[in-house]
């Protein structure tokens, strides 16, 4: 959704149409995923599912190369709606760090390398379309709203570094 979160573009110049052999830098291909990806000035990363498992993939800006692809433990199958998938859920990183939530699992962070910094097992989660529910990074903590159709939503704060629980407030 951009710097801002408006979703609006404030730079011009931006291309009107693009498609094979007009404007494409590199194409790579990746496992299927309906998060948004998001950028640092030198790395994409998104979320995707693949044969009953879930990745968090890394790839080079520049490039197209997928750098790392990062297995998430994946314990139960949640249900969701059929628009979309058990990656639904889009990543967010604090320039350098790497924050992913899986409702088939909860939180987990990775580093530039794409080694595991930490995990918070969260769940499971009684909702008729799946979790969808996005982190956001601020001041050093992550934050997560986890809405659940039994009555046990609430939101969460971790330490971004750590992965340590913060606090809990129930919805």
């Amino acid at each position: 959704r951009g710097p801002n979160g408006s979703g609006i573009a404030e730079t011009g110049d931006l291309p009107v149409k693009f498609g094979p052999g007009d404007k494409v830098v590199w194409k790579t291909s990746v496992p299927l995923g309906q998060s948004s990806s998001i950028l640092t000035s030198s790395r994409i990363f998104l979320t995707a599912s693949e044969d009953e498992r879930l990745f968090t993939i890394c790839l080079d800006r520049r490039t197209g190369k997928i750098l790392w692809r990062r297995e998430a433990p994946r314990p139960r199958r949640e249900a969701f709606h059929k628009t979309h998938g058990p990656a639904s859920p889009t990543p967010v990183t604090d320039g350098e760090n790497v924050y992913v939530f899986f409702g088939d699992f909860g939180l987990l962070s990775y580093g530039p390398d794409g080694n595991e910094r930490w995990r918070v097992p969260l769940g499971p989660f009684v909702t008729i379309r799946g979790m969808a529910a996005s982190p956001l990074v601020e001041d050093g903590k992550v934050f997560l709203v986890l809405d659940d159709d039994s009555g046990r939503s609430f939101l969460i704060a971790v330490d971004a570094e750590t992965g340590r629980e913060l606090w809990r407030a129930d919805r």
